[in-house]
């Protein structure tokens, strides 16, 4: 099976690396639930969202949230060809 490279442009697609990296650096296993890298903490707060009191469960749901909306956005400029994307 081969896998195509899919190359995104645009302030949207730069958005959509951003909450994908994010996303995974928070759905790491951590032996702390509440504990969380000052890095991930800032990449949170320049992408609009705020920490607070929010569990990394809440934080995961808001992020998958912000990654539906964006994948709607990039679906509406109907440039993906034959691969649609999913979330």
């Amino acid at each position: 099976m081969s896998q195509e490279h899919i190359e995104l442009r645009g302030s949207t697609a730069i958005e959509l690396r951003r909450v994908d990296r994010i996303l995974s650096e928070l759905a790491r296993p951590a032996l702390e639930e509440d504990l969380m890298t000052p890095s991930t903490r800032e990449a949170l707060a320049q992408i609009g969202i705020s920490v607070g009191d929010a569990t990394r469960r809440d934080l995961i749901e808001r992020l998958w949230g912000r990654k539906r909306s964006l994948l709607r956005q990039m679906s509406a400029v109907d440039d993906w060809g034959p691969f649609q994307p999913v979330a």
